[in-house]
């Protein structure tokens, strides 16, 4: 089990567990909370977010997400290469701390 923070747009934390190889979004959906989302695929980027911390806890996007990140990065110039990901298919391998991206 992992750590991970979401953070919401008043600088709040809430905190939950995160089972390795578990994505970001069924984490949460199973502690009762949720995030915007759309098709659940990676495809549409509605579950956009960005990783505060632990970039490097994340596991490599596979190519329907990679995609997505790519297509939607020009919208969020000020995000750090490798921190926007797609939640409902980014898996950890470690402790994170991340923010919804709107």
């Amino acid at each position: 089990m992992h750590k991970a923070s979401l953070i919401d747009e008043n600088g709040q934390s809430t905190e939950f567990t995160i089972d390795e190889n578990q994505s970001i979004f069924d984490a949460l959906q199973d502690q009762g909370k949720t995030l915007p989302h759309g098709c659940l695929s990676g495809s549409c980027g509605s579950c956009r977010i960005q990783i505060i911390e632990g970039k490097e806890n994340m596991k490599k996007p596979g190519i329907i997400e990679q995609n997505t990140i790519d297509a939607i990065a020009g919208e969020h110039p000020e995000v750090e290469e490798g921190k926007i990901r797609m939640a409902c298919r980014a898996k950890v391998l470690g402790d994170i701390k991340f923010s919804s991206l709107k």
